[in-house]
């Protein structure tokens, strides 16, 4: 589920989404409203995951090769949700937030459509007018390259041995495409 790029990780975390919406809307419309419960168990992975899902061009939150589902307003709204229920469930007197099922319900409707979309998507075979249009090996590389800078920097330990491990093995990863481009 960390792989963002891949459907199956984006359709896996969508339904369980999805699935504790729907467990926070039964909850808020029972006879007895209340925060489900276990709240916090559940919704810290999730948070987790919403809080770590990357930047990516035009907005978009979710993305396999070409498929792309521009979401970032939902995937905030949820965050804000399981992190408002979150803290109401660690107070000392905790209260439903207002409209609750409601927001639950909407964000859960949205997360349905999103599930749907990315399963409905296929895959294209790449044509001869898409290979060409590839970037070369090279400027990936250093795209790379310069996304790991970018990540070692805002990384809480950016001192890390791993990071100069990480990026010396991408300089041994060029030198060598470079020998075998000459």
């Amino acid at each position: 589920m960390d792989n963002w790029n891949s459907q199956s990780g984006d359709i896996e975390w969508v339904d369980q989404v999805y699935q504790l919406l729907l467990e926070i809307a039964r909850s808020s419309l029972s006879d007895i409203p209340r925060i489900p419960e276990n709240i916090t168990q559940k919704s810290l992975p999730l948070i987790q995951k919403l809080q770590s899902i990357p930047p990516r061009p035009q907005g978009h939150a979710f993305k396999s090769d070409s498929f792309s589902v521009n979401d970032l307003e939902w995937v905030a709204q949820v965050r804000q949700l399981l992190e408002e229920l979150t803290g109401e469930s660690l107070s000392e007197r905790p209260k439903m937030p207002e409209n609750l099922a409601s927001r639950a319900l909407s964000l859960a409707d949205k997360a349905q459509s999103i599930k749907e979309t990315i399963e409905d998507y296929t895959p294209e075979s790449p044509t001869d007018e898409d290979e060409s249009s590839l970037q070369s090996p090279d400027a990936l590389l250093n795209l790379l390259h310069q996304s790991l800078k970018t990540h070692r920097a805002k990384s809480y330990k950016p001192d890390a041995p791993e990071w100069q491990q990480v990026l010396s093995l991408l300089d041994v990863v060029q030198s060598i495409y470079q020998q075998i481009q000459n």
